[in-house]
C-alpha cells in the first residue's frame, strides 16, 4: 500500500511563528479519519462543523470534497490545493500538501505517524486580556 506524506500548515496568523505538521498516512485514509487525527494534532475540542475543500488558494473555493472519500480518490489535484475548515465562526483553516516522492508502507511503523513537527499549536479558545 502506498503511504501519502501530508503537509497540514496553518499559515494563515501574522503574530505567530510558523506551525505545521508532516504526517504519513496510507493512502486509502478518510477525510473523517483525517479530521479526527488533525484534531488530535492541534489538540482542539472536536466540537465544531467541518470541511474540506479545493481551490487555487484559500478565497477560490473550486469545490467541497466529501467527508467519506480517501485521499487516494482526491489526489492527484491538478491545479488545486486540499484545506481543512473547522469551526465555520472563528474559522480555523488549514491548508493540506501531498508530497510527490512515492513511499511504500513500511510494517514497522503503525500510521498515521507525526515526521516532522514545527511551531507551538494555535490556542482554540484563547483568553483575551482587557
Amino acid at each position: 500500500m502506498e503511504i501519502y506524506t501530508l503537509t497540514i500548515s496553518f499559515p494563515y496568523d501574522e503574530d505567530e511563528q510558523p506551525w505545521y505538521r508532516t504526517i504519513e498516512v496510507n493512502e486509502d485514509f478518510t477525510l473523517v479519519k483525517l479530521h479526527k487525527y488533525i484534531q488530535t494534532i492541534i489538540e482542539f475540542d472536536d466540537d465544531h462543523l467541518y470541511e474540506f475543500y479545493t481551490g487555487k488558494n484559500p478565497r477560490n473555493r473550486a469545490y467541497s470534497v466529501p467527508k467519506k472519500s480517501k485521499l487516494n480518490e482526491i489526489y492527484p489535484l491538478q491545479g488545486y490545493k486540499l484545506y481543512y475548515l473547522f469551526d465555520f465562526g472563528d474559522s480555523w483553516l488549514f491548508e493540506i500538501k501531498k508530497s510527490r516522492k512515492k513511499k511504500l508502507e513500511n510494517k514497522k511503523y503503525k500510521y498515521p505517524l507525526i515526521i516532522e513537527s514545527t511551531g507551538i499549536n494555535p490556542e482554540q479558545y484563547p483568553e483575551y486580556e482587557d
